[in-house]
């Protein structure tokens, strides 16, 4: 796409995102385009109008004379300095912000820690385990007529060869605590996992009526469409069919709901169809349908620690996953405390940590790989 097509397509996708009527794909669309070489900072006002009204057209004030002040400044940079903007003033008008200008918290002065990245573990058919963070790009093995790779952008492909047979044999990539990874299975489908994340598959398709795979943890599917052979994917106590569409499943051990959530064709979960934007969320055997936050849900694989009335509780242990650190809590009603607010997953811990401070409610220490949480004194 050349520059002026690729212009009046993001202004279109801009000014849909603005008015609040991008659809799922679209806005997945722009996110991956805003994060693309995103480096632009933008400084946040120490003070803010409990108006959310009076807040956005501040905000957009401070966006014009930046403008203003560059040289025919390009689509890029006024669009990326708005959507950044609409980042931070989408979500409520009691939303609190971070500043990288505040000083440093001296709970942070000596230790950080760095954020999760690429890295993941291949579990072949025999017991065979591959850490795909130590291997080059390249040809990794082949096994039961399937080559398997390692991409230059850190993702696994699997190539099924003509002198593949009937065997069935299966595959598990994990990744551990702070990491993520994406995997092309077989059939096409792409999955992006995200840190403690299990995904055991078979290393060809072809051999059975179903695609059939089973996920603990978190990802995001791209499925592959076969009309012919359904794609199953069975979670704790949950089994999401489709045909091909994209789709986010968080399924993890340590937390009471499942969430499924569909940004583009159509699943069932458990027999209960969802639609574009609808998410799904079991707990117990109970299931509930619920308009979709698409943002929230894609977050994590845009990049982004995004948070919405979302409680500590929650927030912490996808601060912990990522960070791979324990977390305390000294007073346990702390748990129960809800937050907004946006931050990139590739800061160190600390500038969570900071942000989170902003409530005058608590303090956080870190010490070695643990987070301890209690009231401020």
């Amino acid at each position: 796409m050349d520059d002026s097509r690729e212009n009046k397509r993001y202004q279109e996708l801009a000014a849909k995102w603005l008015d609040k009527t991008i659809t799922a794909t679209e806005a997945i669309e722009f996110a991956d385009w805003y994060n693309r070489d995103q480096e632009l900072e933008l400084e946040i006002p120490e003070s803010f109008a409990a108006n959310e009204e009076q807040h956005k057209s501040r905000m957009f004030n401070h966006i014009q004379q930046h403008i203003q002040q560059q040289k025919q400044p390009s689509f890029l940079t006024r669009y990326r300095i708005a959507i950044a903007a609409m980042l931070l003033v989408s979500l409520s008008a009691g939303l609190w912000f971070y500043s990288t200008q505040q000083s440093p918290a001296t709970n942070f002065a000596h230790e950080d820690i760095l954020p999760g990245s690429n890295k993941a573990f291949l579990t072949l058919a025999d017991g065979t385990k591959l850490s795909l963070t130590d291997q080059k790009a390249g040809k990794l093995i082949e096994q039961a007529g399937v080559k398997i790779t390692k991409g230059k952008n850190a993702e696994l492909i699997y190539t099924v060869l003509p002198s593949s047979g009937n065997k069935l044999e299966y595959n598990t990539i994990s990744t551990p605590r702070a990491g993520q990874y994406q995997v092309n299975l077989p059939d096409g489908t792409k999955v992006w996992l995200n840190a403690a994340t299990s995904l055991r598959f078979p290393t060809n398709f072809a051999t059975s009526r179903e695609r059939r795979v089973e996920l603990t943890g978190e990802a995001y599917f791209e499925v592959a469409k076969d009309p012919k052979k359904a794609f199953i994917v069975r979670s704790a106590e949950q089994e999401v069919r489709v045909f091909g569409t994209h789709f986010n499943i968080n399924s993890y051990p340590d937390e009471q709901n499942i969430f499924t959530t569909l940004l583009e064709g159509s699943v069932s979960v458990n027999g209960t169809l969802l639609k574009p934007d609808q998410q799904s969320v079991l707990n117990a055997g109970n299931m509930k349908i619920l308009p979709a936050d698409i943002e929230n849900v894609m977050a994590w694989k845009m990049g982004f620690f995004r948070f919405d009335e979302e409680s500590l509780e929650s927030i912490m242990k996808k601060v912990s996953r990522w960070y791979d650190v324990e977390v305390e809590f000294k007073d346990a009603e702390l748990k129960e405390l809800e937050f907004g607010g946006i931050v990139s997953r590739s800061e160190k811990i600390s500038k969570v940590l900071r942000m989170l401070e902003l409530s005058t409610s608590m303090s956080f220490k870190l010490e070695d790989q643990k987070v301890i949480i209690k009231h401020k004194k």
